[in-house]
């Protein structure tokens, strides 16, 4: 597992945008498109628009979300939301764009229309962006939640239900088996208290320990 320490938030995201870059175009040279699992949240919005930017053919990116809040696209705390206004516009408005809320009054429905949208990134994931919360989860894989639990013990391979300690409570999310299958893994995250929860999770058992000592592959992007 490789570990860079960034002097700033601006190098990182600079390193960062050039490594995805690189996995999407190799992607696409070997199998003709390119297939990625991003996460949500603030950290990387400035990430995303950086990454839009970039010369790629994004008519051949199929872009999926690692987890969801299950609540309308029009909300603030949608992923979807923020990866469209943040990532899928400039160079990349073409990018495909796969999403985790296609039935708000149905809940059930929807995991079932979004477990069929996702079996392409079940088949095949190029590059996944991981986050990390300050309680140690990723993904939508909480500490102390009994669905959680349940993926946390389950090999399962797709897209289940959990519930997050605050609002908005009703969450969707890849399994840790899902996302393990991913050719690349990186975990982005600033701050040092999420990296001393990082450096306590080989000693723990919160979600994000998972990929720590299973996942020797996965890079670690961290900055204070």
């Amino acid at each position: 597992m490789k570990i860079k320490n960034f002097e700033n938030i601006n190098i990182l995201e600079s390193s960062l945008v050039k490594k995805i870059s690189l996995y999407i175009s190799d992607a696409i040279k070997n199998y003709g498109d390119a297939r990625i699992l991003l996460s949500g949240g603030s950290t990387p919005i400035n990430l995303y628009s950086s990454l839009s930017q970039e010369n790629i053919d994004w008519g051949k990116v199929k872009v999926g979300l690692v987890d969801e809040r299950f609540v309308d696209q029009k909300s603030n705390y949608s992923n979807e939301t923020h990866i469209k206004n943040h990532l899928i516009k400039n160079s990349a408005k073409t990018a495909i764009l796969s999403s985790m809320v296609c039935c708000i009054d149905d809940e059930l429905l929807n995991l079932e229309m979004v477990r069929s949208n996702y079996s392409c990134f079940i088949e095949r994931t190029d590059f996944t962006l991981l986050g990390m919360g300050n309680d140690g989860h990723t993904a939508s894989i909480f500490p102390n939640d009994k669905e959680s639990d349940k993926l946390m013990n389950s090999i399962n391979i797709g897209i289940f239900t959990t519930k997050a300690p605050n609002y908005p409570y009703n969450r969707i999310t890849c399994s840790k088996e899902f996302i393990a299958k991913s050719n690349a893994i990186v975990l982005f995250f600033t701050g040092e208290h999420k990296f001393k929860v990082f450096k306590k999770s080989t000693k723990t058992n919160v979600p994000i320990s998972y990929f720590v000592k299973n996942y020797k592959e996965m890079e670690i992007y961290y900055t204070q």
